[in-house]
């Protein structure tokens, strides 16, 4: 058996390298709960304790965490926080994603919470372009289980097989490409107010965002059928983009979808902290296009993110 005397004596090895020492016996520090702390002073990714000085060294710096009652993780994940437990991570090239946003942090009217996230691919080239976070307003959840429990939507669109609850039938509903569109719509038009956080992962200009949801409003079955709104409406969008220039990676590009349907445009410059409201837009059918892209239709801008907020609203309806 290996003991730390038995080291200074030159007794025998250990048969598990000292990383798996470290890694098997940090399970019975700290106290499930409490805030993790990343031990990336004491081990590096990249490198290996030096013998028993370096092992040693692990055994009681990871003591000294576990005496002020923190609970120890070996972490490799450089984008690690404090408050963990308060992020949800989309993509290694970002930061995690708040699983609230509130003002005066970001640049929005009140606080919200997120229900999904994911990232948008562009898949003729195969590489990500942006994550994506939705969020709906903390006092606006009773919303989704009024609109979608409401009798006529329950009997004419979710409860449609007998042998399934009725979150069984909403999770079809959703997944469906037509009838998510209705039970989407009808949300929207109940006045629940949601924010799309758009974090590129490639360094981007807002004028390639602005085209970017140009094309995703457009590709909407429905952008067709009133085309002078559209037309009115795609202009005032155009003008939201007040702010030109670059748009680092891991940047914010905030959509805040108001009761009344209009749609306001925020940037929040996370390297500096500083956020500004970029533009408004007035006409409804913009903002209701863009989110039902978002959460519904056969193919939904993420369905990644198209997933996680139906997973989420089945579990509030």
């Amino acid at each position: 058996m290996f003991t730390i005397a038995s080291a200074f004596k030159g007794g025998p090895r250990p048969r598990y390298s000292a990383v798996t020492l470290v890694r098997n016996s940090i399970r019975n520090f700290g106290s499930v709960g409490r805030p993790r702390v990343a031990v990336s002073t004491l081990v590096k990714k990249d490198k290996k304790p030096n013998g028993f000085p370096g092992l040693l060294a692990l055994f009681l710096g990871i003591g000294t965490l576990a005496a002020s009652g923190l609970t120890t993780t070996l972490q490799n994940d450089q984008n690690v926080k404090d408050d963990a437990w308060k992020t949800i991570p989309v993509d290694k090239s970002i930061d995690p994603f708040p699983t609230q946003l509130s003002p005066p942090e970001f640049p929005i009217s009140t606080k919200y919470v997120m229900l999904g996230s994911g990232t948008r691919a562009v898949t003729f080239l195969s590489f990500k372009v942006y994550g994506l976070g939705i969020y709906t307003a903390v006092e606006d959840l009773g919303l989704i289980p009024k609109v979608l429990n409401s009798k006529y939507i329950s009997t004419a669109f979710v409860d449609s097989d007998p042998t399934k609850s009725h979150k069984e039938n909403l999770k079809v509903a959703l997944d469906d490409p037509e009838i998510s569109r209705v039970l989407i719509t009808d949300l929207l038009d109940g006045g629940i107010r949601l924010v799309a956080k758009i974090t590129p992962i490639r360094n981007t200009d807002f004028n390639h965002l602005k085209d970017g949801l140009i094309k995703s409003i457009l590709g909407h079955p429905d952008s067709k059928k009133d085309e002078e709104r559209l037309g009115k409406g795609l202009q005032q969008l155009r003008d939201a983009f007040s702010r030109k220039g670059s748009v680092p990676k891991n940047n914010d590009l905030l959509l805040e979808l108001q009761a009344n349907g209009h749609l306001q445009l925020s940037y929040f410059d996370r390297k500096t902290g500083e956020s500004n409201q970029l533009g408004h837009v007035e006409e409804t059918l913009i903002g209701k296009l863009l989110f039902t892209q978002y959460l519904s239709g056969p193919k939904p801008l993420s369905p990644s993110t198209k997933e996680s907020v139906v997973s989420k609203i089945v579990t509030l309806a």
